[in-house]
């Protein structure tokens, strides 16, 4: 998106911009959790998500000094070319206020150079890939889970028969690759009208998703008193590292948006630390979620909701709950479904400019003068891009890669720890730290000052960036390591 001033008329209070960055880090990779938790061990998964939140905390924070900067760098161009230079340092000061919208891609090709900015765009759109492919997986998994028969019975597996009454060829995948069909054909014409997410779309999703994860907690805990733990995960199991690590930076991901949640606010007054305050909350969320899910479920889920689809159900109360819970990935992914796909086909197009700029033909328009008796008319002479095949192939494979991924393989945990261990990484620490550390670097080369402390990350030292990278380099060889089962 190109940066631009927000409107007065759409901004909003800090309190419900932060509900909205709340909302942003739980999606998806909270249904995971609890199942990593399990496989990783208890205590092994809290020391994990607590340096998960911190690293991820620090990162963001980086984001948030990096638009700072981009907005006192886009005033400062804006004088130049009024020529309105003078007194830079007291309006350099004063322009570091976060009102205009540069989104991180813009930020990269400010403060970065082409190759990174290459490899930015490139990481973003492997993660957005990795994105679609969990969306169409978990909305198609629960609804196979709902339309067929129950998921927790012991004797199940996906070459069982979807229903008795159906033909035996109609197994629980069989199911679950119609279920991907179907999925596509419903969103792929909202993809093509190119759908946004609407205020009041936005408002029930956030209802339903409070609803249900509420309800989770609740449901697990109930059950955690009544019968007491049906598992007994270990403490540590260093072989669960890999999907662990991939899961939390998952579950924490909210970088790439930060900056259309940011600005809108009418306050930013001590934005680090109630961001800090939302990051606390957001960790004790996840703690109460997947520690109940954890011990409450022999055998947890890779998409948590799907627990509490019950053999026998004991009212219709519990029915409803439990139906309620299994659909609830299915309304909340559709919804978001179309968005990040045309997120990754605007990516993709900008991507293949960078890496293999378009020719352009020139067109000449004769435009009709005001005075018919004029004896010269006025010629513009426009450059219009020559289309290509590309342009065709580019929405086919956003939409197809991840489809044909889901189509194979319908273990989410996989998908989410994949996705979160190597395109997450660099969108969650590679990209804000070599943004933070070029910024700083612009700010005082050409606007020729430090970032005021209002505005400046509480990581201020050049060790934290380096740190974050470090971290991030470790986990990445952890993971790998856990990918080829080398044993420790």
């Amino acid at each position: 998106m190109p940066a631009g001033a927000y409107d007065p008329s759409l901004t909003y209070s800090s309190a419900v911009g932060l509900l909205y960055v709340f909302n942003l880090i739980v999606g998806t990779g909270a249904l995971a959790l609890p199942k990593a938790f399990q496989t990783a061990g208890w205590l092994l998964a809290i020391a994990l998500l607590v340096v998960s939140c911190i690293t991820s905390y620090i990162s963001a924070t980086f984001v948030v000094e990096s638009l700072s900067i981009a907005n006192a760098a886009t005033a400062k161009r804006k004088r130049d070319e009024e020529n309105e230079g003078e007194e830079n340092e007291e309006i350099a000061h004063h322009t570091f206020e976060i009102t205009q919208r540069v989104e991180v891609s813009e930020m990269a090709s400010m403060f970065l150079t082409r190759a990174e900015v290459i490899i930015s765009y490139l990481a973003l759109n492997i993660y957005l890939f990795g994105d679609l492919a969990i969306y169409s997986t978990t909305v198609s998994k629960s609804f196979m889970n709902v339309m067929c028969s129950s998921v927790n019975s012991s004797s199940i597996g996906p070459d069982s028969p979807c229903r008795d009454f159906l033909p035996s060829w109609v197994t629980r995948f069989v199911f679950y690759r119609f279920s991907i069909l179907l999925f596509i054909a419903a969103c792929t014409p909202m993809i093509i009208i190119g759908i946004t997410k609407t205020k009041y779309l936005q408002l029930s999703t956030t209802a339903s998703r409070w609803t249900a994860f509420t309800l989770m907690i609740i449901l697990a805990s109930m059950q955690l008193m009544d019968k007491g733990p049906a598992a007994h995960p270990s403490a540590v199991n260093m072989h669960g590292f890999g999907s662990l690590f991939g899961v939390t930076v998952y579950a924490f991901m909210c970088h790439h948006s930060l900056p259309s949640l940011i600005t809108p606010m009418s306050s930013k007054h001590m934005i680090f630390t109630k961001m800090a305050g939302v990051y606390g909350l957001v960790i004790a969320f996840y703690f109460t979620l997947s520690l109940t899910g954890a011990f409450a479920f022999e055998k947890v889920q890779d998409v948590y909701t799907l627990n509490f689809l019950h053999d026998d159900n004991t009212s219709w109360g519990y029915f409803i709950i439990d139906h309620f819970l299994a659909l609830f990935p299915v309304f909340t992914l559709s919804t978001n479904y179309p968005i990040v796909a045309i997120t990754l086909i605007n990516n993709v197009k900008v991507l293949r400019e960078l890496v293999a700029p378009a020719r352009y033909r020139e067109d000449e328009e004769r435009l009709v003068d005001a005075d018919p008796l004029a004896e010269d008319e006025l010629v513009v002479t426009r450059h219009i891009r020559r289309s290509s095949l590309s342009d065709v192939l580019i929405p086919i494979l956003a939409i197809g890669l991840p489809t044909v991924i889901s189509f194979f393989s319908d273990n989410v945990l996989f998908l989410a720890s994949a996705t979160g261990s190597y395109p997450g990484v660099f969108v969650q620490f590679l990209i804000p730290c070599l943004l933070v550390i070029r910024a700083r670097q612009y700010s005082r080369a050409f606007l020729q000052t430090s970032v005021p402390s209002k505005h400046s990350s509480p990581f201020t030292s050049p060790f934290w960036p380096f740190a974050v990278l470090g971290w991030a380099a470790f986990s990445i060889v952890m993971t790998t390591l856990n990918l080829f089962h080398v044993q420790f």
